[in-house]
Order: structure tokens, then sequence, then C-alpha cells
């Protein structure tokens, strides 16, 4: 008997969402229209007097009278004015200094945000629900997935599923709890962020352990191989635009976020290229003999800069959070721990593959 019965939990998402949206209606979006058309004419017309008093007088605008129409201005766009007693979080400064502020007479997408960021503040519990409703299309999204790009998970994929989402999951408590202090919509940002990038890992990691099946299995349909590969297109081009998102929006935490799209990109393009190697072996006629050494090079190659991009990782953390000697602490050194032997290993073994090919060529 399955834990989670999802087409019940469906069926109760759907209906509690639709009840939240409701809610959501009355005090969100009837209040934001007349919110944004009657600040949007105040906004404009103070725009109007200030270019007006420009003609009439000839001369630049008092101090006083720019000063006032800036506050004018600030106050039709709902921008809140900055206290020093007010502690803000990093995602709000920066959200607010890119799309909150004002640079252009255009568009009403600030006082959008704004009354956006104040839904989120006051109602946590239709966001709570939204949010479990995003999770159930996201269930939906992978059942599809694994119908119609793998249909019957193998036993020991399924075990590696289900290991690797605990380890995910487990890691990222751990890094929240490191990194963030306990606000609303920090922990809101991050959350969509690992989910998404945590599903597209999820589903690469599956599409290797597919293709060491299919390599194995002989008179394999193309119509498989077309589909893993596929799919694998699919999460590279999916992590790109993240990444890209990432330094669009996020500038000041590049190298927080950016890891997992990094670490994403290599174990993709790693299981893309052994792909291609083994279609081309398979097309060959005669032995390749070139084969096993390009795989070993790829393999070795991308292990080794996934290793250091975690340790590097781990050690950037450190220094965010600091020493303190808590649980977090003891975790982030085994981790450490854990990631430098696997490094010491793979360079280790490397370097006495090299000494036995030397030997081997020189007798």
């Amino acid at each position: 008997m399955p834990v989670l019965d999802l087409k019940l939990y469906t069926t109760i998402s759907v209906c509690v969402a639709l009840v939240a949206f409701l809610y959501s209606c009355d005090i969100f979006t009837l209040p934001f229209t007349t919110f944004s058309f009657q600040k949007w004419f105040l906004f404009t017309s103070s725009l109007t007097q200030v270019d007006n008093s420009q003609n009439e007088a000839g001369t630049d605008i008092s101090t006083e009278h720019r000063s006032s129409s800036s506050n004018n201005i600030d106050e039709s766009w709902g921008v809140p004015e900055k206290s020093p007693h007010v502690a803000t979080s990093v995602f709000q400064n920066m959200l607010a200094e890119r799309y909150l502020t004002p640079r252009k007479p255009v568009g009403s997408m600030g006082p959008f945000l704004t009354s956006l960021f104040n839904f989120l503040q006051k109602e946590k519990t239709c966001v709570m629900i939204f949010i479990n409703m995003a999770y159930c299309f996201l269930f939906l999204l992978g059942r599809l997935t694994l119908k119609f790009f793998f249909g019957q998970l193998r036993v020991i994929e399924s075990q590696h599923m289900y290991d690797r989402l605990l380890n995910f999951l487990l890691f990222k408590v751990v890094f929240v709890g490191a990194i963030l202090e306990p606000k609303w919509e920090e922990l809101l940002i991050w959350t969509t962020w690992f989910t998404i990038l945590g599903f597209l890992r999820i589903f690469s990691m599956l599409c290797r352990d597919r293709f060491e099946h299919l390599a194995l299995t002989p008179n394999t349909p193309i119509q498989d191989h077309l589909r893993i590969l596929s799919l694998l297109i699919l999460i590279l081009i999916s992590d790109i635009f993240w990444f890209i998102m990432c330094i669009s929006i996020f500038r000041s935490m590049l190298l927080l976020l950016t890891f997992e799209c990094f670490t994403l990109f290599l174990d993709t393009v790693q299981t893309l290229v052994k792909y291609v190697i083994h279609l081309r072996d398979l097309s060959r006629t005669g032995v390749w003999e070139s084969r096993g050494l390009l795989l070993y090079y790829t393999e070795f190659v991308t292990d080794t800069l996934i290793l250091i991009a975690t340790l590097g990782h781990y050690l950037h953390i450190m220094l965010l959070h600091g020493v303190s000697f808590t649980l977090i602490d003891a975790v982030l050194f085994l981790n450490m721990r854990s990631v430098f032997n696997n490094l010491r290993k793979k360079i280790t073994a490397y370097c006495n593959y090299r000494q036995a090919i030397s030997n081997m060529q020189t007798q």
C-alpha cells in the first residue's frame, strides 16, 4: 500500500487551493487594482508638475521642491521609506533595489511587487496552501516524466532515487540552518530554488542509472536511447536557464546559488558524453580501442571538478557561518572530510593509472 495516495492528495490540494485563491482575490487582487490606478495617476501628475515648474522658471528645481516631488513619487509607487531601526533581509533589499525602485515612469510592477511582499508577510496560511499546490503539480510532473521517459523503474533505480533525495534534503536542511536566519521571505525563495534544482538532479542521476543498464543490455531499441537523450538535453537546457536567471537576479549570492547549477551541469554533461561514446561504439564495426580511455577521462575530469567545487562550497559555508562548535558545524566538518578523502583517492588512483600506463609503454 503506498504511503501517499496521489489522487486523494491532488483532490484535497486542488479544493483547498481554490478556497485560498478566492480568499486571496478579495484581499489582494481587488485592492491592488484600485491601488495601482490611483497611485499611477498621482505618479504621472507629480511628474507633470515637475516638468511645468521647470519650463516656467527656466532654472533648476529647488531642493525643497525636488524632495517633496520625490516623496510624492515614492508614496505613489508604494515604496516604503527606509528606517534605521527596521532590519530587512538580504533578499528584500536586493529585490527592492532591483525591481521596486522606479527608474522610468513606465509600467506598474513596483506597486504589484510591493503588494505581493505584503501579502507574503501577512497571509502565510494562503502562501503555504499555494506552495503545497505547487508541490502537488511537481509530483504529477514527476510521475508523467517517469512514465514517459523511463517506464517501469527497476528496484535498484528506485532505491538510488530515494537515497539521493534523502541525502539532498538532509544537506539542504543543514545548509539553510547554517546560512539563513528564520525569515519567511528567504526561506520561501531558497525552498523554491532548491526544489527545482533537486527535481532536475534526481532525473539526471536516474538517466545515468538507466544508461548504465542500457549499455549492458544487448539489442536495446533505439527509442529507449532517444528518450533518455531527450531528457538529458532538457535537463541541461533547464539548468543553463536557471544559471542565467541566477546571474541576472541574485548577483550578491552567486557562489551559494550557482553551486547546484554547476554540479548538475557537470553530472549531466558526463552522462551525455558517455552516451555519445557508447552510441558511437555501437555504430562501429570493429573494436574501438580508445573507448575505455575516453570514458575514464570523462568520468575523472567531471568527478574531480565536482569534488573540488563541493569542497569549496563547504569552505564557503563554513566561512559565512563561522565555527561555533554546534551540530551544524559537526555535520559540515564530516562532509568536508568525506569529500576531501574522495578527492584524494580519485587523484591517487589517477596517478597509479598513469604510472601503470607508463610502465606498460616502457616494457
